[in-house]
């Protein structure tokens, strides 16, 4: 006999080696399976990574982006504080001129917040039209006053310089000498203050000369009695310039094919006067 008790005998059909366990497709990995074995655990690494995408050229668009959004923003700014400024002082100039309309206002130069922040505009461009001042009809005024410098409150400026031209047109000279049928026009030949005055057959040369600090006459020569007498007051007619805006003053005058110009200019005075 044997020492050992007989062993059972091995039914048919058992497997020779006890059965793996295997994991389901979402469960973990079990032991010995490519999850946990060093080749296979290698291979789930790599198969999930992902490669990072590079972040460098998104970050240059979206700073330019930025920056044209900023720029337009500024732009933008700009344009409507230099629309809110122009209208203020153009309401100024004309409560301040007893203009009846309001005239026209530029200010030049960009950027215009900068010059609000410092309180000093370099250049502002002024234009009227149809100023009524009594039978006087001047037609036009346009002016560029310089060095502006806005007070602390910004309700008022003083000017550095300001200087430009108005212009009456013979037209409405003619009409407020009041005299019928009398028709002036310029006469180059005989200087920049030579005019003609026709009235029917009738022909005279006058100058149009400064007389006064707000006053301009139109001399007239070689006239005879009969003239003078149709003529009326023309040939001493004074025309009486009206207060202009920002403290303008006539400071000479001349005859052009339009009219006469009135070179008007001031120096150190205030948009309020």
């Amino acid at each position: 006999m044997s020492d050992y008790p007989k062993q059972p005998q091995r039914q048919a059909g058992w497997p020779a080696q006890p059965p793996q366990y295997t994991s389901q497709p979402g469960t973990e990995a079990g032991y010995g399976q490519a999850g946990y074995g060093q080749a296979g655990y290698g291979k789930t690494r790599h198969s999930q990574r992902v490669p990072r995408r590079r972040r460098r050229g998104r970050g240059w668009i979206a700073l330019f982006v930025t920056l044209v959004v900023l720029a337009v923003l500024f732009v933008v700014g700009d344009q409507v504080a230099r629309a809110y400024a122009q209208n203020m002082i153009a309401a100024r100039l004309q409560s301040s001129s007893g203009l009846s309309a309001k005239p026209s206002v530029t200010i030049a130069g960009f950027p215009f917040l900068t010059q609000l922040a410092a309180h000093d505009i370099r250049t502002i461009d002024i234009s009227a039209s149809d100023i009524q001042a009594g039978k006087l009809d001047i037609s036009s005024i346009r002016a560029t006053a310089t060095g502006v410098h806005l007070n602390s409150g910004f309700s008022s400026a003083t000017i550095d310089s300001i200087s430009g031209t108005a212009l009456v047109t013979f037209a409405s000279l003619e009409n407020a000498a009041g005299v019928q049928g009398v028709t002036i026009t310029a006469d180059p030949a005989g200087g920049p203050n030579a005019a003609n005055v026709d009235l029917g057959p009738l022909t005279a040369t006058a100058d149009v000369v400064q007389t006064g600090p707000s006053q301009i006459t139109v001399r007239m020569a070689g006239l005879s009695g009969i003239a003078a007498a149709l003529i009326g007051s023309l040939p001493g007619y004074t025309i009486n310039i009206p207060a202009l805006p920002a403290g303008l003053q006539v400071k000479g005058v001349s005859v052009s094919s339009q009219g006469v110009v009135i070179k008007v200019a001031a120096q150190d005075t205030t948009l309020s006067q």
